[in-house]
């Protein structure tokens, strides 16, 4: 049983559709073949359509998450520009900003001006928070793996219109309803939520998003973002694509149900294993108000020798969490909440844990 936050538990059926992926011969394709791009227009409609994408926001793929701060570094954020973090991966894109180099040769074009960085606490609503309404740009990552605390909808709603608003969805795409009319530039990875191999990445982009980036004009990079949208408009891509990941994403997308289906489901049964982690004494979840609690992360903490026990126990009994993170590393583990992980895996492991808590010493 896997319940690793990523990369994590790959649906049953991807089985079958790599052996339908190599027998159709859609591998061997050029990815400007009629083949690809019509591979590549469905996939980005059934995306839309089932992850109740707006109709005038653009899709495109990359390689990885971490790969897509690069691009919105490089190709899309101007001015001046603050980041909220409370975990290792929203610090580490706010880091990595602030190193990126200004990419544009010709100083008449606004580019990065000032990046602020401003560290929130886990239980705290991004509401809460200070942020400076002067400010053109704003990047957050909306659901931080390595402690389980997002930031919910009504939360991204509430940040101020004039900004251009960028979120890393890694751990949540494909698992909570998104509101994508509240944010410009979504971006994630494939090896959570919607339970592919790793190797692939998503950036879902506005309008208002797109106009950014045409006003940047940044064509100095290989990934600069004008060059892949160009080719994206033409069903194509500017690199040789995953064009499995692609594929695995189509014939999954086309038998998943819709994300508001899929998001009630798996709120329920976080909260339902929540609540059965309230039954017992020497554990807690880390995230303790319920509107931070990520549906799709659960990080449960305990004194460091309990929860090396039961990740002991957990290995004895073929059972795979993943571990603390960061700053949590020794006294956490994380248990993700993701579509392909059955409702069974989860009563299982409810047992293990009532099991090993019970006979703690």
């Amino acid at each position: 049983m896997n319940f690793y936050p990523g990369p994590s538990k790959i649906y049953p059926s991807v089985k079958a559709f790599m052996n339908e992926a190599f027998d159709c011969g859609i591998l061997e394709k050029n990815h400007r073949s009629d083949s690809f791009m019509e591979l590549l227009r469905e996939t980005i409609d059934l995306f839309k359509q089932k992850m109740a994408v707006p109709k005038d926001y653009e899709i495109y793929f990359t390689s990885s998450a971490t790969e897509c701060w690069e691009i919105v570094a490089q190709s899309v954020l101007s001015g001046n520009v603050q980041f909220a973090y409370n975990g290792a991966f929203g610090k580490k894109w706010f880091k990595y900003t602030v190193t990126n180099p200004s990419p544009n040769i010709d100083r008449s074009i606004e580019t990065i001006k000032g990046i602020r960085g401003s560290r929130f606490f886990l239980d705290q609503e991004l509401s809460e928070i200070q942020i400076a309404q002067n400010y053109d740009c704003f990047c957050a990552v909306q659901s931080e793996t390595s402690n389980g605390s997002y930031i919910n909808n009504d939360n991204l709603r509430s940040l101020p219109s004039h900004f251009l608003k960028c979120f890393d969805v890694t751990s949540s795409l494909g698992g909570y309803a998104i509101d994508f009319s509240a944010g410009d530039v979504f971006l994630a990875s494939v090896q959570k939520c919607l339970g592919l191999p790793s190797g692939m990445g998503v950036m879902i982009v506005s309008p208002k998003a797109i106009e950014a980036a045409i006003k940047l004009n940044e064509r100095n990079h290989y990934n600069s973002f004008l060059f892949i949208r160009e080719n994206f408009q033409k069903f194509q891509t500017h690199y040789t694509p995953n064009i499995l990941n692609i594929f695995l994403l189509n014939r999954i997308l086309r038998e998943a149900e819709n994300i508001e289906v899929v998001s009630s489901k798996l709120k329920a049964r976080a909260n339902d294993f929540i609540e059965h982690i309230a039954s017992f004494e020497r554990i807690n979840p880390l995230i303790k108000n319920k509107l931070t609690q990520s549906p799709n992360v659960i990080t449960l903490e305990a004194e460091e020798k309990i929860i090396t026990m039961i990740k002991s126990k957990a290995k004895q009994n073929e059972i795979l969490l993943g571990n603390g993170y960061g700053e949590w590393k020794n006294n956490t583990f994380r248990v993700a909440n993701f579509p392909a992980i059955p409702n069974q895996d989860y009563h299982q492991l409810k047992a293990f844990l009532s099991d090993t808590l019970s006979n703690a010493i």
